[in-house]
């Protein structure tokens, strides 16, 4: 399919995989992974999304935190349970991660409960999102859905995402009708920045990758506050900014549209547009994955409209590695 299509179809692939998340957390015992300290791992954008569950897991309480996989390559004792996140299970780096922690408790979260990244953990629940493209669209908030389920079950609360397909169909038309503002700002950027805190420090790093891999556009993730401290000096006329938050970071998308500079703000609060600043508004989730999945809707919208706008609509990834999927023949 279609990186279009399936940015669109996110809305029945979030209550597919809604429904079948339920049903096997109905019948998991996550109580092996109710410990001091719970790492969150994967890569590309997996990582991404470890960065916004952690954040959630910190909101709640515990000590949970984003660590990269390579950087368990070598089996330090790091975590006490690891969350391992791989839309189709075959991340080399991560399924090397949880091999490589045989002391933890392990979950892992795949399309495929037969693929390596499954084999290699104690427990796994699957995604349903059925078909995905590049870049990825229904495979990240599919992955962001599950994982919070898995943590609303381990740490309490109620049910945050129940709603969410339902809201993912009116975020992305509300952000869809100002798509058309953002191309014409955004057209011909020489580089991309993108910057939240917490929780949206994950979803900035996604959007990153959204925007260079469908638009070739060079683009960064920047927390808040340390964009503050330097980066933010090279943005101008030029330039593009994408910002998620609600609190300095309504200041800092105003302060970069005051140099000409455009920026998207998505944000949950009522903040007017400015000369080259475009606002789309969200609903507030209390649940900093819930909200991470209602974010990055935007981020995939522009991506695609700057895609489009170069000429790359669907076109394949240039550079194709040997050596950071698991092969086929090896999952067998």
């Amino acid at each position: 399919m279609s990186y279009r299509s399936t940015i669109a179809r996110q809305p029945e692939a979030l209550a597919d995989t809604y429904a079948a998340a339920r049903v096997e957390l109905a019948n998991l015992d996550l109580s092996i992974l109710d410990k001091p300290v719970i790492g969150v791992t994967g890569i590309g954008a997996s990582f991404a999304a470890a960065v916004v569950g952690a954040a959630e897991l910190q909101a709640k309480g515990r000590r949970g935190f984003a660590i990269r996989s390579v950087d368990m390559a070598d089996g330090w004792d790091l975590c006490d349970a690891l969350v391992g996140l791989s839309h189709r299970g075959r991340s080399v780096e991560t399924v090397a991660a949880l091999e490589k922690l045989p002391q933890a408790s392990r979950l892992a979260i795949t399309n495929d409960p037969e693929s390596p990244l499954a084999q290699a953990a104690n427990l796994h629940i699957r995604l349903n999102n059925g078909s995905d493209a590049t870049p990825s669209s229904t495979g990240y908030t599919a992955t962001l859905l599950a994982m919070g389920m898995a943590f609303e079950k381990l740490i309490g609360g109620g049910d945050d995402f129940a709603a969410i397909p339902k809201l993912a169909k009116e975020v992305l038309a509300a952000a869809g009708n100002r798509m058309e503002r953002l191309g014409e700002l955004f057209s011909a950027r020489r580089a991309i920045d993108c910057v939240g805190a917490v929780a949206s420090l994950g979803t900035a790093d996604g959007a990153s990758l959204l925007i260079r891999e469908a638009a070739r556009i060079p683009a960064s993730a920047y927390d808040t506050r340390h964009y503050l401290h330097g980066p933010m000096e090279a943005m101008d006329a030029t330039t593009g900014v994408v910002i998620f938050g609600a609190g300095r970071e309504i200041e800092l998308a105003q302060q970069v549209d005051a140099i000409g500079c455009p920026a998207l703000l998505v944000t949950t609060e009522d903040v007017p547009d400015g000369n080259r600043l475009t606002v789309i508004k969200v609903p507030k989730a209390d649940n900093l994955i819930a909200q991470g999945i209602l974010d990055i809707f935007a981020a995939q919208l522009i991506a695609a409209v700057l895609s489009d706008a170069a000429g790359l609509t669907d076109t394949t990834f240039r550079y194709r590695m040997s050596d950071t999927k698991v092969p086929k023949a090896e999952a067998a």
